[in-house]
C-alpha cells in the first residue's frame, strides 16, 4: 500500500512540476513579447483634446516626413527670420497668422536638472523644427540653462493652440508645473 501511495505521489509531483514549467515558459514568452514592443506614452502628457498632436521630441520633430537636408534646414531658417518670435512673456496671449505663415516659440529651460518643455500643438499647426541651444559659458560649468526653440507653421485655418508644460518626464503631472499657452487664430 505504501508503495502504491509513493508511486501515486510521484506521478502527482511530476504533473505539478510540468504545470509549473509550462507556466514559467508562458510567463517568459509574455515578458519577452512585452519587451519587444515599442514603448507607449507614459500617459501623463498634457493633452487637452482629441485634436492634440503628440509631444514634439527631436526624434519626431520632422512632422512632414521629409528627409532633413541642409537645403531643408536653410529653407526653414530663412522662413523663420520673417516670422514672429514668441517667448514666456507672451504666455496666455493670442496671435493671428495667415495659413502657411510661421512663428518661432522660444522658452527657457534647463534640461541638466531634468526639466524640459513638453509641447503639444493642435492639428492646424505643424512643428517644423525643434532645437535646444545651451547658453554660452566657460568649459567646466554644469547645470547651464538655455533656450528651447520651435518653428511652428500654420497649416489649417481656424482657432489653434500651443500648450506646453515644464516638467521632468519621469514625474507625474501634479498641476503645479509651469505651463505655457498660446492661442493662434489662423486666417
Amino acid at each position: 500500500m505504501k508503495l502504491k501511495k509513493r508511486v501515486f505521489e510521484g506521478i502527482v509531483m511530476k504533473k505539478i512540476l510540468k504545470v509549473i514549467a509550462m507556466l514559467l515558459v508562458i510567463a517568459a514568452v509574455v515578458f519577452a513579447a512585452g519587451c519587444a514592443q515599442k514603448p507607449e506614452t507614459a500617459g501623463n502628457e498634457t493633452q487637452e483634446g482629441p485634436e492634440q498632436v503628440p509631444t514634439a521630441t527631436p526624434e519626431t520633430s520632422n512632422v512632414t516626413g521629409e528627409n532633413v537636408t541642409e537645403a531643408n534646414i536653410t529653407e526653414v531658417n530663412e522662413t523663420a527670420e520673417t516670422g514672429q518670435v514668441i517667448t514666456e512673456a507672451d504666455n496666455g496671449t493670442s496671435i493671428s497668422l495667415k495659413n502657411g505663415e510661421n512663428f518661432t516659440l522660444q522658452l527657457r529651460e534647463n534640461p541638466s536638472t531634468g526639466y524640459a518643455w513638453e509641447l503639444n500643438v493642435t492639428e492646424g499647426l505643424s512643428i517644423l523644427s525643434d532645437e535646444y541651444i545651451q547658453d554660452s559659458v566657460s568649459e567646466n560649468a554644469t547645470g547651464v540653462p538655455g533656450t528651447h526653440s520651435w518653428i511652428i507653421e500654420a497649416v489649417a485655418p481656424g482657432s489653434q493652440q500651443v500648450n506646453g508644460i515644464y516638467k521632468r518626464s519621469w514625474e507625474n503631472t501634479t498641476g503645479t508645473e509651469e505651463k505655457f499657452t498660446l492661442n493662434v487664430e489662423v486666417v
